[in-house]
């Protein structure tokens, strides 16, 4: 997959569904979880014009189906890096959206999702400053081995303070539970992509940072106020104000401008940007002729 798909590919796919979606030619659809005997089915879904898909992911494994408008079967794909490579490219997109012009980027968080961060800025931003913290020593080795074998040299710091107060732009991409991301850490101006929560019990940000912040971009309103535990917890302490609110489809099409002042993304990940990367994919992998051809006999003939 990394030889047909980029994470320049991957940021322009999302940038147009973005624009799509802000001209009524793409939709998203809340994701869906199904739970049972400790395990739990994922499904999300989206469309834009002429193609509609989803996926879906149960304990790591990552698969996705697109389709055409009229209902052919077009691709099954793998989806586990092909959602690296969108998670990363958003980052990028919504940083460059709102922050505009910044130097420097701290990732927090250096498991899987947070390589695919360091490998996006890299690829996207040359020049760019970029450092990383972990709590796991040997996470960070493992990352830094890994970025290594990519010709990425990683710099990295003792406590997450010294990285946010050094930084622009802050990603944090955690499985934590309880707020890590404190108000003082932060650059004045900072811009803030909080990543690494979907589920309304996990947080990054303390509530003081979602309360100091100009603006909160979610991709899907609806869909944030029900998943993103960040959102949640502020409201529950009287620091979430809602009109602050806006998607970054309005965003990216220009119709919401950005005042000076600290900035957050808010993303919990929606099927629209898997439907946007997955087209990318398809048609490059049609265009050059790769992967594998599969007769799959999805409608059924009666009599």
């Amino acid at each position: 997959m990394n030889s047909l798909l980029s994470f320049k590919d991957a940021y322009d796919a999302l940038r147009e569904a973005f624009i799509l979606e802000d001209n009524k030619k793409a939709v998203n659809t809340k994701r869906i979880r199904t739970s049972f005997s400790g395990s739990t089915l994922t499904y999300q879904a989206g469309a834009m014009e002429g193609y509609i898909g989803f996926k879906t992911y149960i304990r790591g494994n990552f698969v996705s189906l697109l389709f055409s408008g009229d209902g052919e079967l077009l691709m099954i794909s793998e989806a586990d890096r092909l959602s690296l490579l969108r998670t990363g490219a958003l980052s990028v997109l919504a940083s460059d959206i709102i922050r505009r012009d910044y130097s420097s980027v701290g990732i927090v968080g250096l498991g899987k999702q947070g390589i695919a961060q360091v490998e996006a800025f890299h690829s996207l931003k040359p020049g760019l400053k970029i450092m990383g913290y972990t709590r796991s020593q040997e996470r960070e080795a493992r990352a830094k081995e890994a970025l290594s074998k990519m010709g990425i040299r990683l710099e990295t710091v003792p406590n997450l303070k010294d990285l946010v107060s050094r930084v622009e732009v802050v990603v944090t991409i955690t499985t934590a539970t309880s707020p890590i991301l404190k108000l003082d850490y932060l650059k004045e101006r900072a811009h803030i992509n909080a990543m690494g929560s979907n589920l309304p019990e996990r947080v990054e940000l303390f509530p003081e940072v979602i309360k100091a912040s100009k603006i909160v971009a979610v991709e899907d309103k609806e869909q944030a106020k029900e998943e993103a535990g960040d959102l949640i917890l502020a409201e529950k302490m009287g620091m979430m104000d809602w009109n602050k609110l806006v998607t970054l489809s309005e965003l990216v099409s220009g119709k919401v401008s950005v005042e000076p002042g600290l900035t957050i993304f808010k993303s919990v990940g929606i099927g629209l940007e898997d439907v946007s990367v997955m087209k990318r994919l398809y048609l490059k992998a049609k265009d050059k002729g790769a992967g594998t051809k599969l007769e799959v006999r999805g409608k059924w003939s009666q009599g």
